[in-house]
């Protein structure tokens, strides 16, 4: 199925009962077009991992909000608050310290999640009208090229797809940067769009 950005009152219905229906939703971001669905659910990230072909030892990043953010992750760290105060919402992904009580399919084996707060508008509507965070990969398959728009999407993964939004072309830019902010120094993962200059010019971020 496809639905249309911004969202009508009709189509935001659809939406969340495809969310509390753990159904895959392909969606736009700020950068490129995301994969991703409840993050509680397991047969959700059991689902894209398999459709996007992804190794299990490559854990799956969360699309959050700030309320979110203190109800996941635990950190007690001042250049964390200075790269959040400064980077989001935006492309930068932070690796923190899960809290022990989450669901097992959802940390890693070092403890910790990948978590975003996106600039994205319709990132931020699918995590209120879900009341949860949101799987955010991208959407495509392991090794193939990202999708910058629906249509891409549908011909790339077809209908592994439950519901897909158009929200038009994306910039097709870098994906976002990911920094791993358990090492001492911090270091970047993955580099993306925020880069390693800007980064420094908060705190210390090894390449």
């Amino acid at each position: 199925m496809l639905i249309n950005y911004p969202f009508s009152r009709k189509s935001e219905h659809i939406v969340s009962e495809y969310i509390s229906g753990n159904q895959i939703l392909a969606f736009p971001t700020e950068t490129i077009y995301g994969l991703g669905g409840n993050a509680f659910s397991k047969n959700v990230v059991d689902r894209i991992f398999s459709i996007k072909d992804r190794p299990r030892n490559k854990p799956l990043p969360l699309l959050i909000t700030t309320e979110w953010l203190h109800r996941l992750c635990k950190w007690n760290d001042s250049r964390i608050n200075n790269l959040i105060e400064v980077f989001w919402p935006g492309p930068l992904t932070l690796i923190l310290e899960c809290k022990h009580d989450l669901p097992e399919h959802l940390k890693n084996n070092s403890g910790t999640l990948a978590v975003r707060f996106s600039s994205s508008h319709a990132v931020q509507r699918l995590v209120e009208i879900g009341e949860c965070p949101i799987i955010g990969t991208s959407a495509n398959r392991s090794g193939f090229p990202a999708c910058s728009s629906a249509k891409k999407v549908e011909t790339q993964l077809k209908d592994q797809v439950d519901l897909v939004i158009d929200g038009g072309e994306t910039s097709g830019n870098l994906a976002s940067t990911i920094v791993n902010c358990l090492t001492e120094p911090f270091k970047i993962v993955r580099n993306g769009i925020i880069s390693s200059t800007d980064l420094n010019q908060i705190c210390e971020v090894q390449q």
